[in-house]
């Protein structure tokens, strides 16, 4: 096999431990969408499910993958939903959210009762009902009483960057709260909402990176995570520079004589960003090796210390263990979710950890 991400499920156990630890009489949603954050949604779900009432997801075909897998388990489509898959959704007891009067109006007049959870804008700026619109959507339901509102939720933009911001959205929010008092299930908090705020306050904590370990531990608040997704590829080719010559495309990289080169057999197309093309690092034989020239389609070059043995068909890792999928991220100048969601379909998934 020449590259794998290898899935610890392990170690995805003791994240789930760790965030119902947190969360104390809080429910814990696991959010799954993007295939779990590139892991394989089928096998984590059969992991968490277990352990949780509710999965979120990003649309209606993800919820119908967790829904086939399993009957009991609660789903909330947590992105908006054409109208034409509400009433699908309703057949299929997956609940979605409400952003607009116009839904309302929809489900009503279809006589759809699905089970739906107000989406309101506390300062995101992306969907969702504004603060000014809650009294008109609370007269609209009371006329229309066969809607099923069984939550009322928001999305917090910052929580791992302001504390301040995020303290205004949560106090918006409990504006909000304010109106709906009947509502079952009351949920704002996200992954960095859950470690900085009181999950108490809140029916359900939404939890997505910390649930995969994509976040360090210096950047969680005291929590631990541990990764559960490790980049790995093998060595396909070790060569000696007997001269001067330039490496890869557009001769970024100048190697020097006597300097030891292995190809690896991992590039763009599997997930590996351009970005690391020179500055990026691997983690083989208990060292780190920098990554040179620019990144290939399906391969990558890296420079060996000279007393470092590499052969061809030793194993690579470029994030997981030893190499934090954060620290990667912040290299490329984005985040461990993009890394981690990035990770192509070519690229198979190897599950460790399986029997419990």
């Amino acid at each position: 096999m020449r590259s794998w991400a290898e899935i610890n499920l392990d170690n995805l156990r003791y994240n789930i431990n760790t965030l119902k630890s947190l969360a104390g009489e809080s429910e814990v949603m696991p959010v799954i969408k993007a295939n779990a954050y590139g892991h394989g949604l089928e096998k984590i779900l059969e992991v968490i499910a277990e352990n949780v009432n509710w999965i979120g997801v990003a649309t209606l075909e993800e919820a119908q993958m967790v829904r086939n897998i399993s009957k009991v388990v609660n789903v909330l489509v947590l992105g908006p939903i054409e109208y034409e898959d509400m009433r699908k959704a309703s057949s299929e007891n997956i609940a979605f959210l409400l952003t607009s009067m116009e839904e309302i109006d929809y489900l009503y007049e279809n006589n759809i009762n699905s089970k739906v959870h107000i989406k309101v804008d506390t300062g995101m700026g992306r969907v969702g009902f504004s603060m000014s619109d809650l009294d008109m959507v609370i007269e609209k339901l009371k006329e229309k009483k066969s809607i099923n509102v069984e939550g009322i939720f928001s999305h917090l933009s910052s929580s791992d960057t302001s504390k301040e911001y995020t303290e205004w959205q949560l106090e918006k929010y409990k504006e909000v709260v304010k109106k709906f008092p009947d509502v079952k299930y009351k949920h704002v908090l996200n992954s960095f909402g859950a470690m900085r705020f009181d999950s108490s306050k809140y029916d359900i904590i939404r939890v997505g990176i910390i649930l995969y370990g994509g976040i360090k531990e210096e950047n969680s608040f005291s929590y631990k995570f541990k990764p559960v997704m490790s980049l790995k590829a093998r060595v396909s080719f070790v060569k000696t520079l007997e001269n001067k010559m330039y490496i890869s495309y557009n001769r970024a990289y100048e190697g020097q004589v006597g300097e030891k080169i292995a190809t690896v057999s991992i590039g763009y197309a599997d997930g590996v960003r351009r970005d690391l093309s020179n500055k990026g690092e691997v983690f083989i034989k208990n060292r780190k090796c920098k990554m040179i020239g620019t990144i290939c389609m399906d391969q990558l070059l890296i420079s060996v210390p000279e007393d470092l043995e590499v052969n061809v068909g030793d194993t690579v890792e470029l994030f997981g263990e030893n190499i934090h999928v954060e620290d990667v991220a912040e290299k490329c100048n984005t985040i461990s979710y993009e890394i981690l969601c990035g990770i192509s379909s070519r690229i198979p998934r190897i599950y460790k950890g399986e029997e419990k």
